[in-house]
């Protein structure tokens, strides 16, 4: 198996777990970030792997443990790199895919200092546009905010999302984006 697929065996297993608080978060955010991140990647010719591994390991400490959550952005890092030292990639790597971990959350304003790290960053707020429906289920299921209540918690968080997209990614989601703004009228 090559370490992506190790990885993705690994956080597909944790999202799997009774104890997941977020069980739908694998098909619903982890699949489409990773997908977004590749097109991305070859879009901008950034490293695959390290765009690759960081997607599937960005969110990581949410599903491992949901206390971990509102800091997930400094905890994902550790788990990846307890992660990918055990699996014996290069330590170089692992630093590269730690920042890429760290600076994905854009509430943070910790700043992107790679290609690598935006393409990240810009797939998990994609995901937010394109499987729109998963932050419904957050608002509504995980966080128990009522009907309106959580439609209007959901296009606040794409619209924070849509603000923080490379115009690279604006573009492959503004049909999308735009669309939900209509429906959500």
């Amino acid at each position: 198996m090559t370490i992506i697929e190790q990885v993705e065996k690994i956080v597909r297993e944790t999202c799997a777990k009774d104890s997941n608080e977020f069980i739908y978060a694998l098909e619903t955010h982890f699949v489409p970030v990773v997908e977004n991140a590749k097109i991305l990647a070859k879009k901008l010719g950034a490293d695959l792997e390290i765009v690759t591994l960081a997607a599937w390991l960005h969110d990581y400490a949410s599903v491992y443990d949901a206390k971990l959550m509102p800091e997930h952005h400094l905890h994902s890092p550790k788990l990846a790199q307890e992660i990918l030292s055990k699996l014996n990639y290069p330590q170089d790597k692992i630093d590269q895919v730690k920042h890429c971990i760290e600076a994905h959350r854009g509430s943070q304003g910790i700043e992107r200092k790679t290609i690598e790290a935006e393409c990240v960053a810009s797939a998990d707020a994609m995901a937010h546009i394109t499987s729109f429906p998963a932050l419904l289920i957050l608002a509504w299921k995980v966080h128990n905010i009522d009907y309106q209540e959580g439609i209007d918690f959901a296009l606040a968080k794409m619209e924070r999302s849509w603000n923080k997209l490379i115009p690279e990614a604006k573009e492959l989601v503004k049909d999308q984006y735009e669309a939900i703004k209509t429906v959500f009228k």
